[in-house]
């Protein structure tokens, strides 16, 4: 399984003006993430901001990474980027780097 971390960034464009109606899509949205953390869908959410935050995703593929993102759009932006677990990347930039330096 890879990991997938799910940059995210409430698209004001999205939402109402209304704060009735705000409260009403933040509830869905923080009952939907609860839910997905339950389901294990996500193995976490945090937030960096009162509008902004990651997610972090377990998943086959990439393409279920996006799956599990989209009931969030449009309300949120989202940027996803594969995770390279900490051996298999410095093993990767060492070789580079040592075929840089001619070794």
């Amino acid at each position: 399984m890879a990991k997938y971390i799910i940059r995210f960034q409430a698209n004001p464009a999205a939402w109402p003006i209304d704060p009735a109606a705000v409260l009403a899509l933040w509830e869905g949205v923080i009952e939907a993430g609860t839910a997905g953390i339950a389901d294990g869908t996500f193995s976490e959410i945090s937030f960096t901001s009162g509008i902004a935050g990651y997610a972090i995703v377990e998943a086959a593929s990439k393409e279920a990474a996006i799956a599990a993102t989209t009931p969030f759009f449009p309300l949120f932006t989202q940027d996803i980027e594969e995770a390279t677990p900490w051996t298999e990347a410095t093993a990767a930039i060492l070789s580079g780097a040592r075929a840089a330096a001619g070794q």
